[in-house]
C-alpha cells in the first residue's frame, strides 16, 4: 500500500477503469487505476471502510457467469478523473466520515492545477464527486482543513 501523499507533485499519465456489468443494472466502478509519472499505475479499491491505494498493474476483462462480468477502459470520455491527465497533483487531503462515535477515514480529496475532485469510498463504492453535492451523507463528511502534503514545486 501507499500513502495518498506519495501522490502530491506527480502528473497523471492515464486513466484505467474497470466497470462490473450485470444484466440490465448500469454498470459500476469497481476499481480505477491513476498511471502516475515515478510510480507507475496506482489502484484505488475500497476494502471495506476506508479507501486504499496500492501499486497494481489493471487487470484484463473478465467473466463472472451468472454475476456478469468486467470490462477495463483506459482514459474513457466523460471519466471524472479524465479532464486531469497529464496535471499535476498539487495537494491532497483526508476526508472523514463523522457521526456520533463514528470518526473514520472515507477517501481523499485531490487538487490540481484545473479543479479538485473527491474520491470516496461510499458503501463499499469508488464514488468520484466533482462538483457534486451527495446527499444527507455530505453532513458527516470533514475534510481536513490543511492539506495532508502540498507541492511547492514551480
Amino acid at each position: 500500500m501507499i500513502n495518498a501523499e506519495d501522490l502530491v507533485g506527480r502528473h497523471v499519465l492515464k486513466v484505467t477503469t474497470s466497470w462490473h456489468h450485470h444484466q440490465d443494472t448500469k454498470p459500476s466502478l469497481l476499481h480505477m487505476w491513476l498511471h502516475m509519472d515515478g510510480l507507475g499505475p496506482v489502484r484505488f479499491h475500497t476494502p471495506g471502510d476506508g479507501l486504499s491505494l496500492e501499486i497494481d498493474q489493471p487487470h484484463g476483462p473478465y467473466d463472472m457467469d451468472e454475476y456478469g462480468h468486467t470490462t477495463v477502459e483506459d482514459d474513457l470520455p466523460g471519466f471524472p478523473m479524465t479532464r486531469f491527465v497529464g496535471q499535476r497533483i498539487l495537494s491532497v487531503r483526508e476526508i472523514r466520515y463523522q457521526h456520533g462515535n463514528y470518526d473514520f477515514a472515507i477517501g481523499i480529496n485531490v487538487q490540481f492545477p484545473g479543479g479538485t475532485i473527491r474520491i470516496l469510498n461510499l458503501a463499499d463504492e469508488i464514488v468520484l464527486a466533482h462538483d457534486r453535492h451527495l446527499g444527507p451523507v455530505e453532513a458527516h463528511l470533514h475534510e481536513s482543513t490543511t492539506p495532508t502534503i502540498q507541492d511547492t514545486s514551480p
